[in-house]
């Protein structure tokens, strides 16, 4: 039997007519092997109500089995299945990491006899929506038929490639059961570190320059610079012996650049001012903003080694050093068509131009791009960008986290409702918490005095103030036992005032939260 989470209280909660299935790539072939699907952290709250294998990977006498993992703890392994689906009934929290995992196996299962569809190579991450909210999907499997009843073996961690297709029917549940949802953001949000991810067929930064500009502790990242003729720097340039998915260490000899004794350069597309980075093909967002070393990106699966390929060359002269991507193809690609030429300037004063000239569709790799700059250390994660319609942007020194809120219990009716700030400031002192019954949805207090806070509820009900006594903060309201509050909506939000302050008014605000009232 399946171990459900919750079962028989989501039982109660789930109507059939609100089942959505969540859309994922098309399939291109079958795969036999490994148990695969997709991992993804949920960005809203929701009920899993059924899993599906599609029809094309079944094979006679072929049964489907199911794993679902919620935060690396099994919520679900249901294997024997003759037909295609099943009915469940999964609680999934905000923020929940979720592993949707299938396959299908013979009615005798042994170890690699797993058979998924799965999607064209690359495709991964891939975008789509639970419920009405953006969630990101990435390729994660079980190296093991999960057909075997006592399964075991390891886990695939998250990464880019082909995503096992397993269908996943959802549902909020009805109107009786609570829930918390995020609503806007919270402030003052400052961050290290940009990017675009994109994964569309054609790259609309071709032809273009970005200039990141050394200003002080900051960098200014505006549309500028020109892309360099090759040659223009050091007469015979010199071809880099990168192979495919490989970097490279180039000390300086007549270049420099604040910080770097020289620069490491990886086939794929970027250079890092030190090694450490890695070589990774596929462009991972979180790669990007973890690696140990500072970073400038183009990055995409390129591979010089290809017979035919153009190759990556070094140029250096005391006031540039140039790395120029002349006519590389994607990794796996067959013709000039799969070419692209890219450059990376960096200059003695700290500025640094990354140029493109004519660039491949995603080709035989498929496996996006993304560009975009990250100080060495953890970064905090500002968003995708769009770098092609960008003004001028300012990178701070080091990342400011906002002040945030989230539900550590649902508003259920006769009984506490309890809510966490976090990433409160150390020059924090006091703070409030509001609830009202309205969201009116003033998105920037500058009238105020608090530039990028928002207003996320009406001012109906205070809650403090408190003092501040570390980096988060729990709040409790009693929701009565009063049933004619069930579906009802209360929004709530905090602010915490610093010394010194931050802006004219002196506090900042969290995101809020829109809590539906239930009775379960």
């Amino acid at each position: 039997m399946p171990a459900l989470r919750h079962a028989a209280i989501a039982a109660l909660c789930l109507t059939s007519s609100a089942f959505a299935q969540v859309v994922i790539p098309p399939h291109s072939s079958t795969y036999n092997g490994f148990s695969r699907g997709y991992t993804f952290t949920a960005n809203t709250q929701f009920f899993i109500t059924g899993l599906e294998l599609p029809l094309n990977a079944q094979q006679a006498g072929d049964t489907a089995g199911f794993l679902v993992r919620l935060n690396g703890t099994t919520a679900l392994h249901s294997i024997g299945n003759v037909g295609p689906t099943i009915s469940t009934a999964i609680l999934v929290n905000l923020g929940d990491v979720v592993d949707i995992i299938g396959n299908w196996s013979p009615a005798a299962p042994g170890n690699f006899t797993a058979h998924n569809s799965y999607t064209a190579s690359g495709l991964t991450p891939y975008a789509t929506t639970i419920e009405g909210v953006p969630h990101t999907l990435m390729r994660s499997g079980w190296q093991w038929d999960i057909g075997v009843a006592a399964f075991s073996g390891t886990y695939l961690a998250p990464t880019n490639g082909s995503m096992g297709r397993v269908l996943m029917h959802t549902s909020v549940g009805s109107g009786s059961f609570a829930m918390n949802t995020p609503n806007g953001q919270g402030c003052i949000a400052e961050y290290a570190s940009i990017y675009e991810l994109t994964t569309a067929a054609a790259f609309d930064l071709a032809n273009t320059a970005l200039m990141f500009t050394a200003a002080g502790p900051y960098k200014l990242v505006t549309p500028g610079g020109s892309f360099l003729p090759v040659g223009s720097v050091q007469a015979t340039p010199t071809v880099l012996a990168l192979s495919n998915d490989s970097s490279v260490t180039r000390t300086f000899t007549t270049g420099s650049f604040p910080g770097a004794a020289g620069l490491t350069v990886c086939s794929n597309g970027f250079v890092s001012l030190a090694a450490g980075n890695g070589s990774t093909a596929a462009p991972v967002v979180a790669t990007l903003l973890g690696d140990p070393q500072t970073s400038y990106r183009s990055w995409h699966n390129y591979n010089p080694a290809l017979a035919g390929s153009g190759q990556v060359k070094w140029e250096e002269s005391a006031n540039l050093t140039m790395i120029t991507w002349d006519g590389v193809w994607d990794s796996g690609g067959t013709s000039p068509a799969d070419a692209s030429t890219l450059q990376f300037q960096f200059y003695a004063n700290g500025d640094v131009v990354i140029a493109w000239g004519a660039m491949s569709p995603l080709g035989a790799s498929g496996s996006g791009h993304l560009v975009g700059y990250s100080p060495g250390g953890p970064s905090a994660n500002p968003g995708n960008a769009d770098l092609s319609l960008m003004g001028a942007e300012l990178l701070e020194p080091q990342d400011t986290i906002p002040l945030g809120l989230v539900g550590a219990s649902r508003p259920i009716i006769n009984t506490n409702w309890i809510c966490q700030t976090t990433n409160i400031p150390p020059t924090g002192v006091f703070g409030v918490d509001f609830y009202g019954g309205v969201d009116p949805h003033i998105v920037d207090l500058s009238f105020l005095g608090m530039p990028s806070c928002q207003l996320l509820q009406s001012l109906d009900l205070l809650a403090g103030p408190w003092v501040v006594a570390g980096s988060t903060h729990s709040s409790s309201l009693a929701i009565p036992n009063a049933p004619t509050l069930v579906g009802t909506h209360l929004f709530t939000q905090s602010a915490v005032w610093q010394i010194p302050p931050v802006n004219a008014f002196g506090a900042i605000t969290s995101n809020g939260i829109d809590g539906r009232i239930g009775d379960h």
